[in-house]
């Protein structure tokens, strides 16, 4: 694999940070990460500017500016011969000043079998997301909590774990945005929830007003969502995936329902428009 560092593009053996990096001590850096359909990356642009704008928050500063990193994402997967796949890029702060790595690869794509299942998931337990901290609006590289909860929902046999806020609402999941249907009205947790403004988030609602489906953002409990007609996951990997059952609790019989595959048809149609 050969990975940007720094602008320039070196064997992956060669990509060595220093371990007094505030970025490597402390998880003072922010990432994002992409798909790649046939060597372009979807949404590419609006990555880029949700990065830029975690920098100030964080005190990194960079020299490269959103074009440079556009184009060394790009040429990260022609450097790796790679057509599908996912790109990540992450910048930190270094001793002195701020770094960048970019890397790409092969990734084992979710099936029709998958989104013909869905996702089960749990309510985690032990994590919380902290609605008011400025953090929860950005791809923090501290993700500690997120990869914990992940891991022990996937320790208890399912796919993803739901985190609520500390007053005790629907946030997001570990690694995707969260959607219900009530009545055919689209329901997600607004921003003030604390989860991410996700790029694929803000597709699905532009999808959903295009349809003239209804769009409620807004602080929800974890039994309305047990209680919709429907329910998906979302973000740049997974697309949009069915989720078919919340702590042992079927949605809609634990299948997918019909503005869910609409919602993913129409998604996957923006994809073949790159």
């Amino acid at each position: 694999m050969k990975i940007y560092l720094d602008g320039r593009f070196v064997e992956e053996k060669e990509a060595r940070v220093s371990i007094l990096d505030p970025g490597f001590l402390y998880g003072q850096g922010a990432f994002e990460t992409m798909r790649a359909y046939n060597k372009k990356i979807f949404r590419l642009k609006s990555h880029i500017e949700r990065l830029f704008k975690a920098l100030p928050l964080l005190g990194i500063k960079i020299e490269e500016g959103p074009e440079t990193l556009k184009e060394a994402v790009l040429k990260s997967l022609s450097e790796n011969n790679l057509k599908d796949a996912y790109a990540r890029l992450t910048i930190w702060q270094g001793a002195d000043r701020g770094h960048i790595a970019i890397f790409s690869g092969s990734y084992d794509f979710l099936q029709k079998e998958d989104y013909r299942k869905g996702f089960r998931a749990v309510i985690s337990k032990h994590f919380r997301q902290n609605e008011f901290s400025p953090l929860s609006g950005i791809k923090s590289a501290n993700y500690l909590p997120m990869l914990l909860a992940y891991r022990q929902a996937k320790a208890q046999g399912y796919d993803e774990a739901l985190l609520l806020n500390t007053q005790g609402f629907l946030s997001e999941a570990s690694r995707a945005n969260i959607f219900f249907i009530k009545d055919n009205c689209l329901i997600t947790p607004s921003l003030d929830c604390g989860c991410l403004p996700g790029i694929t988030r803000d597709t699905i609602l532009s999808i959903a007003a295009k349809e003239k489906i209804e769009i409620v953002e807004a602080k929800s409990s974890a039994e309305e969502l047990k209680k919709a007609d429907e329910a998906f996951l979302t973000n740049s990997l997974i697309e949009v995936m069915p989720l078919a059952e919340v702590d042992g609790r079927p949605i809609l019989k634990g299948k997918p329902g019909k503005i869910t595959e609409l919602i993913l048809k129409r998604y996957r149609s923006l994809i073949l428009n790159l």
